[in-house]
């Protein structure tokens, strides 16, 4: 629809660590919620919490909010998927999430990609400001979860058939987050979430495991929580059928510890060998949410 003057409009939406300004790794970014407030922290003119979605390149809202002297400058705060908001007087604002705890895929599939908007300025400025003279704004979209990879593999040892149905993520001093919680607009934090031992990633298909040189990426995946603190005990349960076998008989398998923090916007890949007598994790793989990375790190078990 027609621009009124004084409208707020959305130029651009960049999503950290991706190329492209309209795709994330897990979920493809065509629409964001857009939420103005005057300095006072009180919602702006008739329509505060906007709509945008991306239509033949170009953000849409599905409402108006007029920038104007009476109200003064608005503060903006961008934030992905589009949910209800909670407003707070002290501008600490928050949207709803919910990370289950038992996954029913490997592919991360109907798991949202919580994201919350800076400012695309060096200093990633949160709220942006847009006043009378300056109504067009630009977000660049943060991660406020951790993505965790798994590049399972059959060692060359095994020549039975392997197929992985389940993974369980073990954490000894329960770092896991899980349940429906919070996302802070400002900051991306996340909070009322449940303290857990075991998230549950499950494939009732499974997936046939490959050998190292013919897995070149990961073969599970998962979006989770940051983890506030260091987990000292980290270990992952492999449950595996063999041969063809029922999934009622398949064989579990548990890795050794590890030491872990999951951080907001890292992706965490571990590669982990199977045979018929067991599982070894091999390393870990830490980098920036994007394919270029060159930060890593690799530990031996």
């Amino acid at each position: 629809f027609a621009t009124d003057e004084g409208a707020l409009e959305l130029q651009r939406i960049e999503v950290e660590g991706e190329e492209s300004v309209t795709r994330a790794e897990a979920t493809a970014i065509t629409e964001v919620d857009v939420y103005a407030t005057n300095t006072a922290h009180k919602a702006y003119g008739d329509n505060p919490l906007m709509t945008f979605s991306l239509k033949e390149g170009v953000w849409t809202p599905d409402k108006q909010t007029i920038i104007n002297n009476t109200l003064g400058d608005a503060l903006l705060y961008a934030y992905y998927p589009p949910a209800a908001i909670q407003a707070s007087g002290d501008g600490e604002h928050t949207t709803a999430v919910n990370l289950p705890s038992s996954l029913t895929d490997f592919l991360a599939t109907g798991q949202a990609d919580y994201l919350y908007g800076v400012g695309t300025d060096k200093s990633e400025t949160v709220p942006v400001t847009a006043t009378l003279s300056s109504r067009t704004v630009s977000f660049k979209m943060k991660h406020a979860l951790a993505k965790v990879s798994f590049r399972i593999v059959k060692s060359a040892s095994a020549t039975e058939a392997l197929k992985l149905i389940q993974v369980d993520v073990l954490s000894g001093t329960n770092r896991l987050r899980t349940g429906i919680g919070t996302m802070n607009l400002k900051s991306g934090l996340l909070n009322s979430l449940s303290d857990i031992s075991t998230l549950t990633l499950a494939q009732a298909s499974g997936v046939e495991l490959k050998l190292k040189e013919n897995q070149k990426g990961p073969n599970v995946t998962c979006l989770v929580a940051p983890m506030a603190k260091e987990e000292t005990v980290l270990s992952f349960r492999l449950k595996v059928c063999v041969d063809g076998e029922a999934a009622a008989k398949a064989h579990a398998f548990e890795t050794q510890s590890v030491t872990a923090q999951w951080e907001a916007g890292k992706h965490y890949v571990y590669l982990i060998t199977v045979d018929k007598m067991g599982g070894k994790l091999s390393s870990v793989q830490i980098e920036d949410w994007k394919n270029d990375a060159n930060q890593n790190t690799s530990i031996g078990i």
